[in-house]
């Protein structure tokens, strides 16, 4: 019997060992490829959409320490420990100095010198002159991109903002012009030239580059050209020049190449199967969003939207989009009801209303919400359950208003803030500056530097007065400069990027978070879902091509509550 017990024992012993050998084996296994996830198809586990936003969010902080701000209008991205700084060519040869002015992520600023560029290939380097240690991200691949591989992409669009980190957004690969840039669906404009495009693993795998018309037009310089082309770069050489009547980008931009291969990213039919994926989890989602009409003075209609948030008949709407007068809901189901404003909440731009109907079908609220940047997103619409998918691109936080009325100069200004073009009937023009006049102070504050005079034009108002002493034939010069509104003509025409119709109130909100989706101006009033289906915020405004705004859902339930 003893021999028998001491068998037994040995047995269960073994077994053990084997269990434990294996399962050692797997989770080595599982360790060693951590930083992967892999795609199902899409019948198959919804795509592990879970497992892609564990991905981006880890992913998300290793790239934005390593994103900077170049002379507060452009990006780029630290690619070594020692400070070598890869960006967009054109970045570079708009600055008219050797070096340029650098900042980081923290918000702290370095001078870099410039080095090599590829003209044509459109990526240039520099380098920090600081001694120090930083951050950085490896080179990846871009010869072996499959096609719809997740990207993620990194830039400050519109330029440096110091409540607002690099926005990310998030697209899929989809081929490659005929001059050898990368087209992707991560949306850019300008602001973002030089930042990174990154795959999954945080390795940049091209510099943004350049936009069409199109939102699906975003190309971006590959990496592997500037790997072979690393010696000559660090070396200081310029070359691969374009000719004097040569464009700077050529229209091909139909000859796309789309890769033969696949990726363990790869996601057939890239946004397109998000959109889908969030659907099955939002089933009906579209009876809660309501088209709502009103009447202006002159008796023309307004339609907007908004959402059911309360089985009571309670909508949510962006205030600043409403009349007050002739206000109705069509539901999803063709009824129209006539619409009752409870109240507006002026520090968020939300009106809520409430309709009387028989079919009143409101959004679950759900118990927790998270909007945490890297949370992958879609967006209802009147009579769609979810039309859009995109990225949280940065986090919720209070949108000032200065940026919305701004007072305007009037003037191009170099990095050593020199005037070089006065606008026509500008401020800078009707209070007598000239062209070649150094401004070295507004009011009493000093300015040293391109980040000075942005910094303090960014705390003015329209038709604010400033003393602007000027640098003029070697003596200084103070004169009274009225600042004006930027006409929204000369903004649409500064870039195709600017020119697209945006919310006529895009700021000045006491929290909301910035998405990546390309809602329409009048998509305003609807909701945002997570992946799991949860509501957890209301679109309240289009900033611009690559970003809107959402307000976070216990933000607007909070309103509601206060208001009704």
């Amino acid at each position: 019997m003893k021999q028998n017990t001491n068998n037994l024992v040995l047995i269960k012993a073994y077994i053990l060992l084997i269990f434990l050998f294996f399962n050692q084996l797997n989770v080595n296994a599982q360790q060693e490829n951590e930083t992967y996830f892999k795609v199902s198809p899409l019948e198959d586990s919804d795509l592990k959409l879970k497992d892609l936003e564990h991905q981006i969010q880890k992913t998300y902080k290793k790239v934005l320490a390593s994103t900077v701000t170049i002379n507060t209008h452009a990006t780029g991205v630290l690619v070594s420990s020692d400070g070598y700084i890869l960006t967009a060519a054109h970045v570079v040869l708009g600055v008219r100095e050797e070096q340029s002015s650098i900042t980081m992520s923290d918000g702290t600023t370095y001078k870099a010198i410039h080095l090599g560029l590829d003209e044509k290939g459109d990526y240039a380097l520099m380098k920090i002159v600081d001694k120090g240690t930083w951050e950085y991200l490896e080179l990846g691949s871009s010869s072996d991109l499959g096609q719809d591989e997740a990207c993620l992409m990194f830039g400050h669009s519109s330029g440096y903002q110091a409540d607002r980190p690099a926005l990310m957004r998030i697209g899929f690969y989809k081929g490659t012009k005929a001059l050898g840039y990368l087209k992707t669906s991560c949306i850019m404009m300008p602001g973002d030239s030089g930042g990174p495009l990154v795959d999954l693993n945080g390795k940049v795998i091209g510099v943004c580059s350049h936009i069409d018309r199109s939102m699906d037009d975003n190309f971006y310089a590959p990496i592997d050209p500037v790997k072979a082309n690393w010696t000559k770069l660090i070396n200081g050489e310029r070359f691969n020049k374009r000719g004097p009547r040569e464009p700077q980008f050529p229209k091909d931009n139909e000859t796309i190449s789309p890769s033969k291969t696949t990726a363990d990213f790869s996601l057939e039919g890239g946004k397109g199967a998000i959109i889908k994926a969030i659907g099955k989890t939002v089933k009906d989602l579209h009876k809660s969003v309501v088209k709502i009409k009103s009447l202006n003075e002159d008796k023309t209609e307004v339609n907007t939207y908004g959402t059911i948030v309360s089985s009571k008949g309670y909508v949510v709407a962006k205030a600043s989009e409403l009349s007050k007068s002739g206000l109705s809901c069509e539901q999803y189901n063709g009824v129209i009801s006539p619409a009752r404003l409870i109240g507006i909440d002026k520090s968020n731009d939300l009106a809520v209303l409430q309709i009387q109907s028989k079919d009143i079908i409101a959004i679950n609220i759900p118990k927790k919400t998270d909007t945490r940047v890297g949370t992958l997103i879609g967006s209802a619409s009147f009579k769609e359950d979810i039309k859009y998918s995109g990225v949280i691109s940065a986090p919720a936080r209070q949108i000032l208003p200065a940026a919305a009325s701004q007072g305007f100069l009037g003037a191009s200004v170099t990095f050593s803030n020199k005037i070089f073009v006065l606008y026509e009937n500008g401020a800078a023009k009707l209070a007598g500056l000239k062209r070649g006049d150094i401004i070295v102070k507004f009011d009493d504050t000093k300015i040293e530097s391109s980040e000075d005079r942005i910094s303090f034009l960014k705390t003015t108002q329209v038709n604010q007065k400033v003393k602007v002493t000027v640098l003029r034939e070697g003596a200084e010069k103070e004169v009274e400069v009225t600042l004006l509104k930027e006409n929204e003509k000369r903004i649409r025409n500064r870039h195709i990027g600017y020119d697209l119709d945006t919310s006529e109130r895009k700021y000045d909100f006491t929290q909301a978070f910035t998405h990546d989706m390309p809602i329409e101006v009048n998509e305003t009033g609807t909701p945002v879902v997570d992946i799991k289906g949860n509501v957890i915020g209301i679109n309240i405004a289009k900033e611009n091509r690559t970003s809107s705004f959402a307000i976070p859902l216990d933000v607007v339930l909070q309103t509601v509550k206060d208001i009704k």
